[in-house]
């Protein structure tokens, strides 16, 4: 027997996307995944130690003007040793 809470929990199921997928789909480090989720500039789920993804809220951040206002974290070397 199922009660009222149980059938919300179950009929509420959605796949997550784990750190590594959005990484991929994104097309940057895990590491800049993380950070982003805990500085709350992608939308995350914290479930234990990991972070978790809904794809239908990483899509809106996309296409949203928050996803334009990070920047792409490559860095670029210069060589300024001095001889």
């Amino acid at each position: 027997m199922q009660t009222k809470f149980s059938e919300k929990v179950s009929s509420h199921r959605e796949p997550l996307m784990t750190t590594a997928a959005v990484a991929k789909w994104l097309g940057i480090s895990t590491r800049a995944v993380c950070l982003w989720a805990e500085c709350k500039t992608i939308p995350a789920l914290k479930i234990g130690r990991q972070w978790r993804f809904r794809p239908e809220e990483v899509q809106a951040w996309l296409d949203s003007s928050q996803a334009a206002k990070v920047k792409n974290p490559t860095v670029t070397r210069t060589s300024t040793a001095r001889f």
